[in-house]
């Protein structure tokens, strides 16, 4: 009898093996030309975004110290907010708390940072959706192994696992946006 955990992995084990880890980003058709969005709030995002791929890539090397990188991500977002258009604002908000919570995760309890890590995914992943902009050089996959919230961010294509690490760095599928 197989149980979820098992079937997971036999999950990740057959889609590298058939090769079913792509990109599908590859082919969006993007908008980043046609965005309206002040000049402040996209710098803002950008910075947030930069902080959290240092979060994802601390957490795929089963690093857990990554309140600095925290801080400085809830700090962009804060900023973010000021000027951002209202579809953007609580989803700013909620990625600043969410940031503040992992900073506040104590170093060394990397399952804790993980957890919180899921939470703060969730929250970058509603603000990316709401700009199709935002969504350019971003790449969104899924490991079906997680409890809790399964999905991440990152800027370049090849799964590099942040709830695994080196345990199964490469598990996961493109899940888009």
């Amino acid at each position: 009898m197989i149980n979820r955990r098992s079937a997971a992995v036999l999950v990740c084990i057959l889609a590298a093996a058939t090769g079913s880890l792509c990109a599908c980003s590859k082919g969006k058709d993007r908008a980043a030309s046609q965005s309206s969005l002040p000049a402040a709030t996209r710098a803002s995002v950008e910075e947030a975004v930069s902080a959290y791929e240092a979060v994802r890539e601390a957490l795929a090397d089963d690093r857990s110290d990554v309140t600095a990188e925290s801080q400085a991500l809830a700090d962009a977002a804060r900023r973010g907010t000021a000027g951002a258009p209202e579809p953007l604002r609580h989803p700013l908000e909620d990625l600043s708390g969410a940031a503040d919570r992992l900073a506040r995760v104590e170093s060394g309890d990397l399952d804790a940072a993980r957890e919180a890590f899921g939470e703060l995914s969730r929250t970058l992943i509603a603000l990316l959706s709401k700009d199709p902009s935002l969504q350019e050089g971003r790449y969104v996959y899924e490991c079906p192994m997680v409890d809790g919230y399964k999905k991440w961010v990152q800027v370049s294509e090849g799964t590099s696992n942040p709830y695994m690490g080196s345990k199964m760095l490469e598990c996961g599928t493109e899940a888009g946006f």
